[in-house]
């Protein structure tokens, strides 16, 4: 397998957004149940023959706080929208997530669903000198709320300073199915007190 560059999706949270998170439900204004993402995103982000097809179910792994999660999650064409779906995010430290607030993704490009992508979230509560770092550095790379970073630039080596790559450990093996999918007090790094 040759090797990929990498890409850094940033993405600043809509309030439409928010209602993927369980914490954010009962308020959210909107019924989506999945984060935006654009045409040009989803096109670096998935390979060509995956994009073409509308999306996939792909192996990703969200980390924020104490919370870890690692399953499949459905990048797809909805409409005319891309979309980052799947079950609800559970972890209680997303109840400081708002809107401005961002999401990052970490992925080769193109990925074709061999490699598992990593998420994890930055805001201005908890996160407060991050978050005015990527609003100071990246505010002339964002188109439509979404700044793409290749690896090699200089906004993507700071950023993987802060976000790294998915340990080797972590890369190896497939997401559980759901079928095979522990509860949130058995499983390792759960706040699901």
């Amino acid at each position: 397998m040759s090797r990929r560059d990498e890409i850094i999706v940033v993405r600043s949270l809509a309030e439409s957004d928010l209602g993927i998170f369980s914490a954010h439900r009962l308020s959210a204004t909107s019924k989506q149940r999945a984060i935006a993402l654009t045409t040009p995103v989803a096109r670096k982000l998935l390979s060509a023959q995956l994009f073409e097809n509308g999306g996939a179910d792909m192996d990703l792994i969200c980390v924020y706080g104490g919370y870890g999660n690692r399953e499949l999650r459905n990048i797809g064409k909805v409409g005319k929208n891309w979309r980052l779906g799947g079950r609800k995010i559970t972890a209680n430290a997303c109840a400081f997530l708002d809107s401005k607030d961002f999401v990052l993704l970490r992925s080769v490009a193109n990925n074709d669903g061999d490699q598992p992508i990593l998420m994890t979230f930055i805001g201005r509560q908890r996160e407060r000198l991050l978050h005015a770092g990527i609003v100071a550095s990246l505010a002339v790379e964002f188109r439509d709320s979404v700044a793409v970073l290749s690896a090699g630039s200089d906004a993507f080596h700071a950023l993987s300073a802060a976000f790294p790559a998915v340990p080797a450990d972590l890369a190896v093996g497939a997401p559980l199915a759901e079928d095979d999918a522990v509860s949130r007090e058995q499983a390792a790094g759960s706040d699901g007190r």
